[in-house]
């Protein structure tokens, strides 16, 4: 539920984009032979060989990603109730990425679930502190503070959740990454996964310009044996 903001000494350039670049490669390719036919008086089956490969990457990508049905809200007062952890990647400007872990302990109380979310980084842990409160239409209120540069806790900021098409919930506030002070807006979209995870997918903004992204997955942890 934290996106942090990676310190340069501990960035490393993000891997991946092969699969893109291979198919950059071919649609420009494609295109290049289209280019041809068009030189050559075949507009026509060239305009109609775009269409049909366009279409058929459209009916690809919809047998490959079906839509999900919507189901029941994402019940996060009950999934964070107890122990949980958190394995994620942020990202921060589409090319430095780092790896961050977490822990979560959580209970209800008064109608609320208290959170203490604690992240594991190089330099150190830091904590976020969650107070949520069901809105009674699959959607939440509350606050969270967030362990500043000095060790302190900010002042508490609110956050304002709401369900999703997908079944999952939006969480959305003005706040802080664990050991930053720069205030930022940041928006958690989380879906439960068929395999019993959450997928969180965070976004970070200033002045309403994306600045950063994380994608991150909680896990429930099971209670220790008596």
């Amino acid at each position: 539920m934290r996106l942090p903001v990676p310190r340069h000494r501990h960035l490393r350039i993000a891997r991946g984009g092969p699969r893109f670049q291979r198919e950059f490669r071919a649609g420009a390719a494609d295109l290049d032979g289209a280019a041809e036919l068009g030189s050559r008086g075949s507009r026509s089956v060239t305009v109609r060989a775009l269409l049909a490969a366009a279409l058929g990457a459209v009916l690809a990508a919809c047998a490959s990603h079906p839509p999900k049905a919507a189901g029941a809200p994402f019940d996060a007062a009950a999934f964070f109730d107890g122990r949980a952890a958190s394995r994620g990647t942020v990202t921060t400007a589409l090319v430095f990425a780092e790896d961050f872990t977490a822990e979560f302990e959580g209970r209800r109380e008064g109608g609320a679930l208290l959170l203490d979310e604690r992240f594991r980084f190089p330099e150190g842990r830091r904590l976020q502190r969650w107070r949520l409160v069901p809105d009674g239409n699959g959607g939440y209120q509350g606050t969270v503070e967030t362990e500043g540069g000095n060790g302190a806790l900010h002042a508490p900021v609110p956050v304002t959740g709401r369900p999703t098409a997908e079944g999952g919930l939006e969480l959305a506030y003005r706040g802080y990454a664990p050991g930053g002070d720069l205030a930022l807006g940041f928006r958690h979209r989380m879906v439960p996964q068929p395999d019993g995870t959450v997928l969180n997918r965070v976004r970070v903004s200033k002045f309403g310009i994306p600045v950063a992204g994380a994608r991150v997955v909680f896990q429930r942890v099971p209670a220790p044996a008596k």
